[in-house]
């Protein structure tokens, strides 16, 4: 506990977790972070990783910054082997379900001087959102500058590359909505 920003009670830690930057990780209380996850709060500017009340991070998982900050407010549930990127802001709001194998990929390169390699090129991120009680499907990617409504759910596989508004149900690659979840 000494070593984070602020670490509640009742935190579970699993083994072989990687810390890096650990004085700018917030650690609500009851939260478990199960094996071989990795938190790195990295960056100058930013205030790096905020973890709410009741948050479960399962195994294998990466939670990255790049100067940015991810927040993963009360009663998030990470699925295994997931990975969350932030150049900017990555916010899940509270009661989000998020199943195995999905990416929060806040952050992108700018393409536009062929003669650069990527690398070369300025880091551009608008950041990722998502309203409360949303649910992912295994596999799931969210590209930067996705904004998705309160109580969506997100299809297995589909891939997120522009707003999904708040009751919707959305599959596929791009993920378009193919229903709304609220009652007529």
């Amino acid at each position: 506990p000494l070593l984070f920003k602020k670490c509640g009670r009742n935190v579970v830690f699993g083994s072989h977790i990687v810390l890096r930057h650990p004085h700018k990780i917030e650690i609500g209380d009851s939260v478990m972070i199960d094996s071989n996850c990795l938190l790195d709060a990295k960056g100058e500017n930013n205030k790096g990783i905020i973890i709410g009340n009741g948050v479960f991070i399962g195994r294998n998982t990466i939670l990255s910054c790049k100067n940015g900050d991810i927040v993963l407010e009360e009663n998030v549930n990470i699925g295994a082997n997931s990975y969350i990127f932030s150049g900017s802001t990555v916010i899940l709001r509270k009661n989000t379900l998020v199943a195995a194998y999905c990416y929060f990929i806040g952050g992108d390169h700018e393409l536009t001087d062929p003669d650069k390699s990527f690398l070369e090129q300025p880091q551009v991120s608008k950041g990722i959102e998502t309203g409360e009680n949303c649910w992912f499907g295994a596999g799931v990617k969210i590209q930067d500058g996705a904004k998705i409504g309160k109580g969506s759910v997100i299809g297995t596989g589909a891939v997120v590359t522009k707003n999904i508004p708040a009751y919707s149900v959305a599959v596929g690659l791009p993920a378009r909505v193919v229903s709304d979840r609220k009652p007529k």
